[in-house]
Formats: C-alpha cells, sequence, structure tokens
C-alpha cells in the first residue's frame, strides 16, 4: 500500500510529538503515526507491516494522508487527484529550477484558483501557457473555458481522461519533484 502525506506541519513540533495542520484542523500525531506522516512528507511512501496499514488507514480517516493499493504510476497519479496541491511560501531562489518546473509554480501561484492534478496535466497536454491572458482572478473564468468543454465538464470526466494522457508520468514526477524541493505542500 502506497500514501502521500497531506498537511503542514506546526513550528511547535517536537521530536516526540508532531503538530501537523490540515483544512483548519490541528492534530497531534507520535510514534508510529508521526514516523509514517513524515514518511510520506515529500513524496510517496509505501507501508510493510500489519500494524503500518492499520496506522496509515487512521491517519487516512483524519484526511491526513491519501492511499493506494497498488505502487503504479496510475495509483500515484489517482492519489494526487485527491490531493491539493498548493505553492509553499518560500523564500529560496528558483534558479535551479527546470522551465517545466517554473512553469507549474507559475500556473499555481497566479491562476486565480486552485488547480487540480487533472488540470494541470490538461495544461500542459495541450501546450497551454501560463500567459497573462489566463492568469489571476480577473481571467479566472477564460482558464476555466480552456480547460472545461462539453467533453470534460461533467464530475470526474477530466480526471479519466487525463489518467491516459500522454505527458500524466512525467507531471507528476515534476510534482513530486517540486513537493521534494519543498515549493509544494500538499493538502
Amino acid at each position: 500500500m502506497i500514501y502521500l502525506s497531506k498537511g503542514i506541519v506546526k513550528e511547535n513540533s517536537t521530536e516526540h510529538l508532531l503538530q501537523v495542520a490540515r483544512c483548519g484542523q490541528e492534530y497531534s500525531l507520535s510514534g508510529e503515526q508521526a514516523v509514517l506522516w513524515l514518511n510520506g512528507r515529500f513524496g510517496f511512501s509505501e507501508v510493510k507491516t500489519e500494524s503500518e496499514k492499520r496506522t496509515l488507514k487512521h491517519l487516512a480517516r483524519m484526511g491526513l494522508a491519501e492511499t493506494g493499493a497498488e505502487n503504479t504510476d496510475v495509483a500515484r497519479y489517482r492519489i494526487l487527484t485527491q490531493c491539493v496541491c498548493c505553492p509553499a511560501i518560500n523564500a529560496k531562489p528558483e534558479i535551479f529550477l527546470s522551465r517545466a518546473e517554473k512553469e507549474i509554480l507559475m500556473w499555481l501561484w497566479n491562476a486565480g484558483l486552485r488547480l487540480t492534478v487533472a488540470e494541470i496535466i490538461f495544461l500542459r497536454e495541450h501546450k497551454i501557457r501560463p500567459e497573462p491572458r489566463y492568469l489571476h482572478a480577473e481571467n479566472r473564468q477564460a482558464l476555466v473555458e480552456a480547460i472545461y468543454t462539453k467533453n470534460t465538464i461533467a464530475d470526474n470526466c477530466l480526471e479519466q481522461i487525463m489518467e491516459c494522457a500522454e505527458c500524466r508520468d512525467e507531471t507528476i514526477r515534476i510534482l513530486l519533484g517540486l513537493l521534494k524541493k519543498k515549493k509544494l505542500i500538499v493538502l
């Protein structure tokens, strides 16, 4: 079983008690819960024992992890579609990021709405660049209309279509790289 942790570590955390915030709630994690959450904080992790599986299921019920039964590219995509990827507030310069990483961050920072993983993949698949006509709140309608058509507007339709997108795995790799570089947080 693979998983990805969700939430933000609070500053008042200690080595014995991990404080995690997500969606206005604060959680105190210790022992195996804290270890598992930290293992999935900057990328996918895998549980091996029955005890870890039980603990992970509890973290998932609390909303602090998304899980998948298989360790496949499709499973990673499906897990990420259940998460909200937000740009981290980070003072470090972005000079060591690739062009694709910078482009995804530009979308996440400036889209005028929270983009889903499927929407990010759609934008990359259709080579829609973060141009001023799509950026910021005043242009969010244009962005929504570029993504959602009669073929993609139905519930979960875009997620299903993007599951087969050619750039899906590369986009997931880029998002995970940004997460590892602490440029993203997963909620």
